[in-house]
């Protein structure tokens, strides 16, 4: 049989908005700074889209050469080794 929930009190209503409101501020507080310390030119963060494109090339680029690095080293399977030992 279907039972009504409680009622959540104003009280406690207010005091989640309250929260969830002053959350919301601080995150926009710390985008504001980070902002205005960009064009002012303090700022050491800086994401560059551009920046990172090259940086993920560069370590597809070291993964492409260890792989060929990989096959150009013959490595002994297990089966072979058995083979090797009859």
């Amino acid at each position: 049989m279907a039972v009504p929930k409680k009622r959540r009190s104003k009280s406690k209503g207010r005091t989640r908005l309250a929260n969830w409101k002053s959350k919301g501020r601080t995150s926009a507080e710390k985008a504001l700074n980070l902002a205005k310390s960009i064009i002012k030119e303090r700022s050491k963060f800086l994401f560059d889209p551009k920046k990172k494109k090259t940086e993920e090339e560069e370590t597809n680029q070291v993964r492409l050469d260890q792989n060929k690095e990989d096959d150009s080293n013959p490595t002994i399977e297990k089966s072979d080794e058995n083979k090797i030992e009859e």
